[in-house]
């Protein structure tokens, strides 16, 4: 009970401190940036009387794709890293490395509070996406449990992304770089790939979770994405953040870190 309770008390410190940065605020706003596209297109239409856009049809061809192509991965890697990163670059590492808390403790509590933060800032702009563009039958049984599904899918996601991006972060400096790599490189040009080169991304698995599939027909990034089984595709994930969390335990514990690196 010990342990929990100061996992709760560095939890606790943390998201209060993500939830009043300008990081967090920035990634909220960047998560409403699907809704304004689909509201200006269809004032556009309104105005020169033309038929509405679909808000089924840009749900799946442009928000899923943006926040599952795009945000999560993005908001991943920036709060995974950092979990390390800000304390390099606020010089501050040191304290936590001379304390009289568990490393694993450490990095548990605050790990946790970045994924929830991340999964919150990912939930305001889905949701309220999800809301403007299934308005008319929202309290529908179906409607409800596409919106449950798609935010699962995203906090899976994000646990699994971040888990990734953490173990970067206290293996390699200039982690991000690594991670732009990663996400705009590798997992982007496997989508076009043939053969089994695509279930070395997270991505190949995280389309099986999704309700609403991203298109194999339309642009580069959706073409020739396979589908896996919902059970396959997710007990997957959870092997993968598991197994991406416990390397990085270990590696923290072992590793001494300077002042001078930075991730």
């Amino acid at each position: 009970m010990g342990n929990l309770k100061r996992i709760g008390v560095i939890y606790t410190f943390f998201t209060r401190k993500l939830l009043r940065s300008k990081k967090t605020k920035l990634f909220i706003l960047f998560s409403l940036i699907p809704l304004i596209i689909f509201l200006i297109i269809n004032g556009a239409k309104l105005v020169g009387h033309e038929n509405l856009l679909s808000g089924n049809t840009f749900l799946k061809n442009g928000g899923v794709p943006f926040f599952f192509k795009l945000y999560v991965q993005l908001i991943s890697l920036l709060f995974g890293a950092a979990v390390l990163s800000d304390e390099i670059d606020n010089k501050t590492l040191i304290y936590l490395n001379t304390s009289p808390v568990s490393k694993f403790t450490i990095l548990t509590g605050k790990f946790a509070s970045y994924l929830s933060v991340s999964f919150l800032s990912f939930m305001v702009g889905s949701s309220i996406l999800f809301l403007a563009t299934n308005f008319k039958n929202i309290f529908s049984s179906e409607s409800i449990s596409t919106l449950l599904q798609l935010e699962f899918t995203g906090l899976i996601a994000i646990i699994t992304y971040s888990s990734f991006f953490l173990l970067l972060g206290v293996s390699l400096k200039k982690s991000s770089i690594f991670g732009l790599l990663y996400i705009f490189g590798w997992e982007t040009i496997t989508q076009v790939l043939p053969g089994a080169a695509q279930k070395f991304t997270i991505f190949y698995y995280l389309n099986s979770l999704s309700p609403i599939k991203i298109s194999k027909e339309r642009g580069f990034l959706n073409s020739s994405i396979v589908q896996q089984s919902f059970a396959e595709a997710l007990i997957t994930l959870i092997i993968l953040s598991a197994l991406f969390f416990y390397i990085s335990v270990y590696i923290f514990k072992r590793k001494e870190y300077l002042l001078a690196d930075h991730t």
